[in-house]
């Protein structure tokens, strides 16, 4: 999957930095267009201010778009500092609404870089930012952490192979950064109670054919919580990026994260690749 335009999410918090280099770096090795997004609330609900005067709203509503504003400019001198082509665009309405709105604008772009949950803005449901981008986008997403140990995924790179669709899905979707690495190691979880392993040779030959060459590295999933498993395989790895599917619990009206993919949300310290 080539690279040709990339959405990311800004807003104030001290974690938008990382992602700007991060989005800036990536753009420049593939000679994407970016399109960074902030958001510009038109009410402020009860919840985020129960006490909160007519008056006071509309300048506490000024001030994040202020803070949006200046956030789209720093990103857009950012890149055009180093020659790559971008935009700046501020979206305004509820903020309940933003998540699926990010999620229709990343459908026309190749790829949408957000951060962890527990980084973003208060005013914006950061779990609901993340889940419409993971399973209403149609696009993969990558969550960098704000304090990334690594931000650019050139060196080992850790894909958790399940023999899922939504893992296949990743794996082909994040083809783009499993060739540039010297190391590709597949993670397949082994259960203890003797249940059938995931199909891996298969993989292993079709990413051979499309220019990578991957190890298998088994992991029992007896060892505790998988997600946690995952993230220690590949510290152990010194990986720069871990690849893997994106799983929800149900398909009524709200998405809910499934565990392993919570996990991974919320305790990463390098950039997560997750496709559904």
């Amino acid at each position: 999957m080539s690279l040709n335009d990339i959405a990311v999410y800004l807003d104030s918090a001290e974690a938008t930095r990382a992602r700007v280099e991060f989005a800036v770096s990536l753009a420049k090795v593939h000679g994407a267009h970016l399109l960074g997004i902030a958001f510009a609330p038109t009410a402020l609900l009860p919840l985020y201010g129960a006490d909160i005067g007519l008056a006071d709203m509309g300048e506490a509503l000024e001030g994040v778009k202020v803070q949006g504003e200046t956030a789209l400019e720093a990103f857009k001198a950012r890149a055009a500092a180093e020659g790559v082509s971008v935009e700046g665009r501020l979206m305004k309405g509820m903020s309940e609404e933003f998540p699926r709105d990010f999620a229709c604008v990343a459908r026309h772009v190749d790829l949408a870089i957000v951060g962890q949950p527990r980084d973003g803005d208060p005013l914006i449901g950061q779990y609901a930012l993340v889940e419409r981008c993971l399973f209403a986008s149609g696009r993969p997403v990558i969550i960098l952490p704000s304090g990334a140990e690594k931000i650019e995924p050139t060196g080992t790179m850790v894909a958790a192979w399940d023999g899922s669709a939504e893992a296949a899905r990743a794996f082909n979707d994040a083809l783009s950064f499993l060739k540039p690495p010297k190391r590709v190691v597949l993670l397949v979880g082994v259960s203890e109670k003797g249940g059938a392993e995931p199909e891996v040779d298969d993989m292993v030959v079709h990413l051979k054919r499309r220019g990578v060459a991957a190890e298998v590295s088994r992991f029992s999933t007896g060892e505790g919580d998988i997600g946690r498993t995952i993230l220690g395989k590949a510290k152990e790895l010194h990986a720069d990026m871990i690849v893997m599917g994106a799983f929800h619990h149900s398909r009524w009206r709200e998405f809910i994260l499934g565990g392993v993919t919570l996990t991974m949300l919320e305790e990463a310290t390098i950039p997560l690749f997750m496709a559904h």
